[in-house]
């Protein structure tokens, strides 16, 4: 519309050696610098750092999330770009054979924006890459969602092959592992929990593309007025039954005193069957609450999704243990990644970016057992 501003182009230069800088608790940039960019796309909201050592030849350097436009009202855009990772891996032959995502592309093409041109122009694993480099995303934030979504999918298969009989996604956003496990367990429940904005979104998404399976009950809980247990039980939750609970870098956007209620709420659930599948924001300046700063931080906060929640990897095993929960497994950095990919045969030579970069920033994969 005439007389409004464009969108905004951060530029944010900081002093210091990157990697010193990241390894800090607190760091605060030294300078942003905020001008408006004219007569550009509208779903483009642009943030630009620029640090002293940058390697102009490493171009994951840039380490932006992807926030597209939601062509829906209400519909996360921090869920839509995970969303449009998925639909993007499906491009690279070698990472398709790990996971394949067969509803993220249509999901992503309908509910942003600018879904379909991305798609139409992306349709090779070099146009993915030519697509990240050339928007400032970093590589490893698209192939991240290999090892997120292949974690969360076999463990959930291993704790029903050992007697969980439910499945709650906390936060679900876009994510399809109701719909990908809907014909080998559909007399499995799914119950997927998020904002009723974002919920009702994906529920319009999948039932005008695919139709909602009888086991995939979605729930759209107002958290000033109901829990979520109470919720889940008005839809036929059973509390003393084993669960899958599966929050996939969700809970990073809820203030810590709500993610403790969270916890609470699993551990009260007792069986010896249940596990809780989950992440943590361990790159050392996710978190906007504890006023670190970072790139990706700033994309989502950008968005009006700031994290709020982080544990770093050595606090994993205590930050549990708090919450009454022992950690059964914790997968982290370079070496706790490239070791969960080789067992698909996946190398650190199958992948566009410095491995590296997964110890400095990253998410913990973490599974846990109340009790």
């Amino acid at each position: 519309m005439s007389g409004q501003s464009g969108p905004r182009a951060c530029v944010r230069i900081n002093t210091g050696n990157r990697r010193a800088q990241a390894q800090r608790r607190h760091r605060r940039p030294s300078a942003d610098i905020c001008v408006d960019i004219k007569n550009d796309p509208p779903s483009w909201r642009v943030f630009l750092f620029v640090e002293p050592d940058f390697d102009e030849s490493n171009r994951d350097e840039a380490e932006l999330f992807y926030v597209p436009q939601s062509a829906i009202p209400g519909l996360s855009r921090t869920a839509l770009g995970v969303c449009a990772f998925c639909a993007l891996v499906n491009r690279n032959p070698t990472y398709r054979r790990v996971f394949y995502d067969p509803f993220a592309e249509q999901l992503f093409r309908d509910g942003a924006v600018e879904g379909a041109e991305v798609l139409n122009q992306a349709t090779a694993w070099d146009a993915v890459l030519k697509f990240a480099d050339d928007r400032g995303v970093a590589r490893r934030l698209v192939a991240s969602v290999l090892w997120r979504k292949t974690f969360m999918q076999s463990r959930t298969l291993s704790a029903i092959a050992h007697g969980a009989s439910q499945i709650v996604i906390l936060g679900a956003g876009l994510d399809t592992l109701g719909l990908r496990l809907s014909n080998s367990h559909n007399r499995i429940p799914v119950f997927e929990v998020d904002r009723p904005e974002t919920i009702e979104a994906k529920r319009s998404l999948v039932c005008s593309n695919f139709g909602t399976p009888p086991n995939i009950h979605y729930t759209a809980v107002d958290f000033a007025r109901e829990t979520t247990l109470d919720k889940l039980r008005s839809l036929g939750y059973d509390h003393d039954q084993g669960t899958i609970f599966i929050a996939e870098v969700s809970l990073e956007y809820v203030p810590p005193p709500e993610v403790a209620d969270v916890y609470a709420m699993i551990r009260s659930n007792g069986s010896r069957d249940t596990r809780f599948l989950t992440t943590y924001a361990s790159t050392a300046a996710a978190s906007q609450a504890q006023q670190q700063v970072d790139s990706i931080g700033n994309s989502v906060a950008g968005v009006g999704e700031p994290f709020r929640f982080n544990i770093a990897p050595d606090e994993v095993d205590a930050y549990a243990a708090e919450q009454g929960f022992s950690v059964l497994e914790h997968i982290f950095g370079r070496k706790g990644i490239e070791g969960y990919l080789a067992e698909f045969g996946l190398g650190p030579e199958t992948m566009d970016f410095p491995m590296d970069s997964l110890d400095a920033s990253s998410f913990s994969l973490v599974q846990l057992q109340p009790g």
